[in-house]
């Protein structure tokens, strides 16, 4: 009997809901395409919990450092991690702006940078730049039968014309990949619901503030006044009563002029409302800050809350950072390094790789404390290396400081 072969071929897909180009996996309407991606940006712009999150994110993740690890037991390492380095600080935007905008992926779902090349004097590939391409400016996406993203389209300000790049080009950050969706999933998707009703809430009550400030307006027509007439002055004057009494506010330019005959007055407000939009408005505010662990930034708003809870919770979010960090580093590492390498000609051994430092932090006393421990003679667990003194430099700025920068 001939031996059956073994097929190598794809068969299923992924399952993405899309159609040319345009993805539909998103249930909601608004929050799919150019209009989802408007709304997360209103979401981080113009709440102030959302906001103060997503600072306190980067904020963070910004004060980690970045370094070039070489490989160990390759030939050239020190020479390889070299020239790594070089490209990584020789960029015409530097690292610390790149990774701002890396991090824009965590309200759009999704970061795109072009990356590009020159030919320095010694007839090295470098890196010119990654260039940031803004997500808004995204048109659709170019994927093959399997799901596989394999470029995108561009309409960019200000002159709107469209073009296409090859993701074979770019970096690519998302922050999932379920069905391999090039839009990832934006950092705010789960507090997209308390947005929306605190969002409506709050112009509900600024409405009903100015209105018990400035009183309720009311208008009495004139006696003998036939607001059914279809007279067109009668009507003119219907219309602008109404305009008048829809758009009366209290401020530095109020007052009145009306018709002879027509009466305005003010109903005052007992002041008093039966719902207490502020609790309702703290909640749908923590529900929003625990989408992301960051319930901390709640702490000190209210009479509640203790150091021990702080330092618990704020763990639970520098482990995620840290997460996120590596994840970073791992498409820099995997899409920037080894094509950089390829290019120049580098491609059957292993490479240097970019790292971060620890995204939690501990105070130099506890690490001080660890370190003379575990290498104290009678335990002698840590041997202390050149990697950990550079590490302990490193982590403690000293490197920063040092003569001569």
């Amino acid at each position: 009997m001939p031996k059956q072969r073994f097929d190598f071929s794809e068969i299923g897909k992924t399952g993405l809901k899309r159609s040319w180009g345009y993805i539909y996996d998103e249930f909601l309407a608004s929050l799919r395409g150019s209009r989802g991606r408007k709304t997360y940006r209103e979401m981080r712009d113009n709440d102030a919990i959302l906001g103060s999150m997503f600072f306190a994110i980067n904020q963070i993740l910004r004060e980690s450092r970045w370094d070039v690890q070489p490989a160990k037991g390759v030939p050239d390492a020190e020479k390889d991690a070299a020239f790594l380095k070089e490209n990584l600080d020789g960029m015409l935007h530097p690292w610390s702006v790149v990774f701002t905008d890396v991090l824009s992926f965590f309200t759009y779902g999704f970061s795109l940078f072009e990356t590009v090349f020159y030919r320095d004097k010694n007839n090295r590939i470098m890196w010119k730049k990654l260039a940031f391409r803004s997500q808004e400016s995204l048109e659709r996406w170019d994927i093959d039968e399997h799901g596989e993203t394999i470029g995108f389209w561009q309409r960019p300000a200000p002159d709107y014309h469209e073009f296409y790049i090859p993701i074979s080009k770019c970096l690519h950050f998302r922050t999932e990949s379920a069905g391999n969706n090039p839009e990832g999933r934006s950092l705010f998707r789960n507090s997209f619901r308390a947005w929306f009703m605190k969002k409506n809430i709050e112009e509900i009550e600024a409405i009903g503030v100015e209105r018990d400030l400035a009183g309720l307006p009311m208008m009495k027509m004139p006696q003998g006044f036939d607001p059914d007439s279809e007279e067109a002055e009668v009507q003119a004057q219907i219309v602008s009563a109404k305009a008048l009494i829809t758009n009366i506010r209290r401020d530095e330019q109020e007052g009145i002029l009306l018709p002879f005959g027509w009466e305005l007055e003010l109903l005052s407000s007992s002041g008093s409302r039966q719902i207490d939009t502020v609790s309702v408005i703290n909640r749908y505010n923590k529900e929003m800050a625990a989408t992301t662990l960051a319930q901390f930034i709640m702490l000190g708003m209210e009479r509640t809350g203790s150091y021990a809870l702080a330092r618990e919770q704020t763990d639970m979010f520098y482990l995620a950072l840290e997460a996120w960090a590596d994840y970073v580093a791992t498409v820099m590492n995997r899409q920037a390094v080894t094509k950089l390498f390829a290019l120049n000609g580098i491609a059957d051994k292993p490479l240097p790789h970019i790292v971060h430092t620890p995204i939690r932090r501990f105070t130099l006393t506890d690490i001080a404390n660890y370190v003379s421990k575990l290498s104290d003679d009678k335990i002698g667990a840590l041997e202390i290396t050149d990697d950990i003194k550079a590490f302990l430099r490193r982590y403690g700025r000293l490197e920063e400081f040092s003569e001569g920068r």
